[in-house]
């Protein structure tokens, strides 16, 4: 419906965008009387395709699947950014033939210090840098080898290979770089494999080979080495994740299904609900949803869910992995008008689900032997799933619609008419139209009905289906300054507002149902000629 009525407007306007001349006089007036529209709509106009289903009846049913809750994982753990500074000093005066090593394979460690007993073996960074400098104040150039040999990509462990200049002076040599670690492979459990959270590097120096054929080293000429790691976040990981509780919200998700509905009532038959948990995580878990609620900030009305789920503990298993690929376990809900208040809570007509829930981690410690794992873009999610049969009773349902509108010209040679859609309707509900020029802060300026206009239902049997379609003829005259407003303005609002044929019994919708809408316009113009 809101399609059909958008696509009349425009045609209209486009209609007599084409017809106006740009002519100078002399002129005469005239009456165009022409079909601006002529158009078939089914239920696809007023709810998205994507979300209707067909039964074998030809019966229609909304299906919606959104999710509630994402646990990610810097939920979890995060890695902190971390900076290694060493500095090494020659103890007495040396002399140094060139290519001879300064310093030899000197090895580092660095442990990261996670909270909540995280300890993790390894990482797969996703992003992540680290920034490599060296002062070196020894009066000629040196040339560095610094490696983490615990990262890898494709095999090769990181290194950096270069020359760093000489001291001039007080004022040492400097080698600043920033390094992307992002693909790497990184193990972290230190030089002896023995430890978790820790990276290792190593670094060797030496003199470089086109100096003279020795340097004189002093103890002052010290090598200053610094290494900043930060924003490491991984792609995966793999551990332990510790046992922890973590309180989620209150909080809420956006549920834009009903969006446009501004008033009225909507009474469902039936609606059939699950909440359903996915873990692609290698961690047990143990959930506890505090609350979930139907929330309409409309009406300020808000629902909280009545059934056995709320407040009960809910275990859900760890996923397994096997060659990079990843098995989740699931758990299903079903919330139904019998074991809850589900319905009352959909009739809501919610705008948002409001959820309180509690997640407590590996609840039986590190039942794993510390191979847990998670890869970032597949984590813990609470998703719903709706099923909601098309069989209703609407009063008053109002919907309403924003469109930008440009039709460009002045309109200034159409005098005054009428626009006549005439509508051959098979839907078993009516519907009241009106469509409003706004202004440039959207305040309604005009609107294109003077009186409430009702498209007629069509005639139901006693089983409550159409037998036939109905039809209506709406009227809007149009004046002159009605079509200079419409000419300037910029932006139209749409309502339309539906009653079901029956306010006692609820109604099918079928996928036959349609309505043919003809648009007609009849006006007075002026054609100027030479």
């Amino acid at each position: 419906m809101k399609k059909t009525l958008l696509a009349v407007f425009i045609s209209f306007t486009v209609f007599y965008v084409s017809c106006r001349k740009e002519m100078e006089k002399p002129f005469w007036d005239t009456e165009i009387l022409a079909p601006l529209v002529n158009a078939s709509l089914n239920i696809n106009n007023i709810l998205p395709d994507s979300i209707l289903q067909a039964n074998a009846d030809s019966s229609l049913k909304i299906v919606y699947e959104g999710n509630i809750y994402n646990i990610s994982m810097d939920t979890l753990f995060n890695i902190p950014d971390t900076t290694l500074s060493s500095s090494y000093n020659i103890p007495a005066p040396w002399n140094f033939p060139a290519s001879t090593n300064i310093i030899s394979n000197s090895l580092s460690e660095t442990t990261y210090p996670l909270s909540n007993g995280v300890a993790l073996r390894s990482v797969t960074v996703k992003r992540g840098f680290v920034r490599y400098t060296i002062k070196s104040k020894i009066q000629e150039k040196t040339h560095f080898i610094y490696k983490i040999p615990s990262a890898t990509l494709y095999g090769v462990a990181f290194t950096v290979d270069v020359n760093v200049p000489a001291a001039v002076g007080s004022t040492p040599g400097v080698y600043n770089q920033i390094f992307d670690l992002s693909g790497y492979n990184i193990d972290l459990t230190g030089i002896a494999h023995n430890k978790v959270n820790t990276l290792y590097t190593s670094f060797t120096a030496s003199v470089s080979d086109d100096v003279s054929p020795t340097v004189i080293i002093n103890p002052a000429d010290s090598l200053i080495i610094e290494n900043e790691f930060y924003g490491l976040f991984p792609y995966y990981a793999k551990g332990y994740f510790g046992t922890n509780t973590l309180n989620v919200g209150p909080d809420h998700t956006n549920f834009t299904m009903f969006n446009r509905i501004v008033d009225g009532t909507l009474r469902l038959e039936d609606v059939n609900f699950s909440l359903n948990l996915e873990n692609p995580i290698g961690l047990d878990a143990r959930i506890y949803i505090n609350n979930l609620s139907s929330i309409n900030n409309r009406t300020g009305n808000s629902i909280n869910l009545v059934n056995s789920i709320v407040g009960a503990p809910i275990n859900i298993n760890r996923a397994s992995e096997s060659a990079g690929i990843v098995y989740p376990t699931y758990a299903s809900y079903p919330l139904t008008t019998s074991n809850s208040n589900i319905k009352p809570m959909i009739e809501n007509l919610p705008d948002q689900f409001g959820y309180a829930l509690q997640i407590t981690t590996n609840p039986l410690g590190n039942v794993s032997g510390s191979n847990d794992f998670i890869y970032s873009d597949q984590l813990l999610k609470a998703k719903m799933r709706m099923e909601i049969p098309l069989s209703l009773i609407a009063t008053n349902l109002t919907l309403v619609d924003t469109f930008d509108l440009n039709i460009g010209g002045n309109g200034q040679n159409i005098h005054s008419g009428t626009i006549t859609l005439l509508a051959d309707n098979g839907f078993p509900f009516d519907a009241s139209i009106q469509l409003y020029m706004l202004d440039n802060d959207n305040r309604i300026t005009d609107s294109l009905y003077t009186n409430t206009n009702t498209i007629d239902q069509a005639p139901i049997n006693a089983a409550l289906r159409v037998t036939g379609k109905k039809a209506t003829k709406l009227v809007a005259p149009v004046s002159e300054a009605k079509m200079n407003l419409l000419y300037n303005t910029k932006r139209v609002k749409l309502k339309v507002k539906f009653n079901t044929a029956s306010q006692s019994q609820y109604i099918k919708i079928y996928s036959d149902y349609a309505i043919d809408v003809k648009l007609i316009g009849d006006v007075n113009y002026t054609i100027h000629l030479n």
